[in-house]
Formats: C-alpha cells, sequence, structure tokens
C-alpha cells in the first residue's frame, strides 16, 4: 500500500493550519471603509457529499465540520497586530453502505484551536498554534483518543499584496509522531484576482466577479477525513480516511460578514483504511508508511458536493 506524504500532512495539519491561515488577513476585505475594522472572531460551518459505486453497490462518505473562533486579546498599534485566539471545532464523518468493515459508520473529532500571534515589525510576526484534538467513535471514551498539534509560524508581509509565512508542525497521531514543515502564501495578484494556500497542503485561487460575489478552484489535499481511534471492543484499531480534490467554488457576502458557499468536484483520491493499533511508524517522513498494512481498505474516486456559511465578527 503506497500513503502519499501531501495527503498525510493535509489530514494531520489542515485544522491546524486553517485556523492559522484564517487569522492572518483580520481586516475586512470588501469596499474600502474610512477605518479598518478587526475581524478576528468567526463562525463557520459545512457540509460535503461523496457518493460513489463499487461492485454494484452504492456507498458515500458526509463529512459536516463546524469552527468558531473566539478573540480573547488583541492589539493593534503602529500597524503592529498581537492577537491570542481560543476556539471549538467539531468534524463528523459518516459512512453509508460500507457495513461494519470500518468497525463503525460514524466518527467524531472535537479540537480546542488555541493561536498567538506576536507581532515584532509590521514586516514579521511570529505564530504560534496549539490544538489538543479528542478523535473517536465515541463508543468508549479514554485519554488514548486525545491528539496533539503544536505549530510555529514566521510570517513575512513583503508588500500589501503579498506575504508569505514558514514554520514547523509536529503531531502525535494514532500512528506515531510526525514532524513536518508549513509554508503559507497570500498573494492579490491583481485587485480582482488572489492567490492564498498553505502549501502543499490547499491551495486556493479566487477571482473577484463584485463587491459581493467570488469564484474560484481550489485544491485541497485530504480535506475530508482524518484518523480515529476505535472503541476497546475493537481492540482500539484506528480508522483513517483520505479525499483529495479539486473543487470549483461560488461565494457570494449575504451581509458584510456573513457569506455562503456553493461547490463542486472531484475526488482523485479517496481511500478509508482500518488498521490495528500496533500499525505505527516513527517520526514521518523520515521513515515510511508505506509498511503498514490495512485490516480492511477502500479506494475508489468519485465526485463531491458541498456547502457553507461563513461569519466573521
Amino acid at each position: 500500500m503506497k500513503i502519499k506524504i501531501p495527503s498525510l500532512i493535509a489530514i494531520i495539519l489542515v485544522s491546524a493550519v486553517l485556523t492559522v491561515q484564517a487569522q492572518e488577513s483580520p481586516v475586512e476585505q470588501s469596499a474600502p471603509a474610512p477605518k479598518p475594522t478587526l475581524q478576528l472572531g468567526s463562525f463557520s460551518t459545512d457540509y460535503f457529499y461523496s457518493p460513489f459505486r463499487i461492485n454494484g453497490r452504492d456507498l458515500n462518505t458526509q463529512q459536516v465540520n463546524m469552527a468558531l473562533i473566539l478573540p480573547l486579546y488583541n492589539k493593534l498599534q503602529d500597524g503592529k497586530l498581537d492577537f491570542f485566539l481560543a476556539g471549538i471545532g467539531y468534524t463528523g464523518l459518516f459512512l453509508s453502505g460500507t457495513g461494519s468493515a470500518y468497525g463503525g459508520t460514524n466518527f467524531h473529532s472535537f479540537s480546542v484551536p488555541l493561536t498567538f500571534q506576536k507581532s515584532f515589525t509590521t514586516r514579521y510576526a511570529l505564530i504560534v498554534s496549539f490544538i489538543p484534538t479528542f478523535s473517536s467513535d465515541l463508543k468508549d471514551l479514554s485519554g488514548d483518543d486525545i491528539l496533539y498539534t503544536g505549530a510555529a509560524m514566521l510570517k513575512v508581509k513583503t508588500s500589501d499584496k503579498f506575504s508569505y509565512s514558514a514554520g514547523i508542525v509536529f503531531s502525535t497521531q494514532f500512528f506515531g509522531p510526525l514532524l513536518l514543515p508549513i509554508i503559507g502564501i497570500d498573494w492579490n495578484i491583481t485587485n480582482k484576482l488572489s492567490f492564498s494556500g498553505s502549501l502543499p497542503i490547499s491551495q486556493k485561487l479566487k477571482y473577484r466577479l463584485s463587491a459581493k460575489s467570488t469564484i474560484g478552484i481550489s485544491n485541497d489535499l485530504g480535506i475530508g477525513g482524518g484518523s480515529y481511534r476505535l472503541s476497546t471492543k475493537m481492540n482500539s484499531a484506528y480508522f483513517q480516511a483520505q479525499q483529495s480534490k479539486i473543487t470549483l467554488f461560488y461565494n457570494h457576502m449575504m451581509a458584510r460578514n456573513f457569506s455562503i458557499e456553493v461547490n463542486a468536484g472531484y475526488n482523485y483520491l479517496q481511500k478509508l483504511d482500518l488498521y490495528d493499533k500496533d500499525q505505527k511508524v516513527d517520526w514521518v517522513p523520515f521513515n515510511s508508511l508505506n509498511n503498514r498494512v490495512p485490516l480492511a481498505e477502500l479506494n475508489k474516486t468519485g465526485i463531491s458536493v458541498g456547502t457553507g456559511i461563513n461569519y466573521r465578527f
């Protein structure tokens, strides 16, 4: 079995990196205002549906994500922004048509993202994030269900149109510890066209049709999954889902702080795997994950559709 490292980066880091990246541009980006308004807080929720067919059987995966980010502290002085954010996140992954092959059909994760930014100058800032995550089938509760992720990034603003960040992340996972680099990009190419991403986790190209409407294309590695510890009845095995997809999306601002989005795309990688708890690897990616042997595996591409809402405050 072959598992690509970029997919693993996405599964492990997407919540951490998106939490950081979502707060990197706290100033409202719609029509210019006389005085910039900080919008560090946010609430978002989205839903994804991915149907596919194997050996005459109809199967699907459904995922619900919710995240609330609250600014507990912020200070903007002389163009330098410091803040401390705390939040609550939830992901629910639901399988249909797979039977009992993976020890269950409902998997859940709850996270508490904590993010701190310290600006040294108007150009340089340090961002530190810590995210404990409870990831389980919820059939029994144990401290073994808890995963920890920490990241540190240096953000550099080269101009009003371009900034980048670079750093490193450490994460404890059910398959073993992981240490990987992070690279973020935020680039306003023109007044209408922009590119953002956490390489190689996700990339997004957006084009502004009007002050309220945006279309674009995104590439996400592992956006639809994660890893979850199963109950002791399943010998504490772990389930891992991977969905890498390319998506077209349309976003509309219903109000100044509230937007909705619809999207449709294609899962060019879609894998469901069940592993024994002893299937571990030390220090990914320095040691290969390819030696793991799954107890059960499904590998099938397919379409994906979704919708979501976002409110910033």
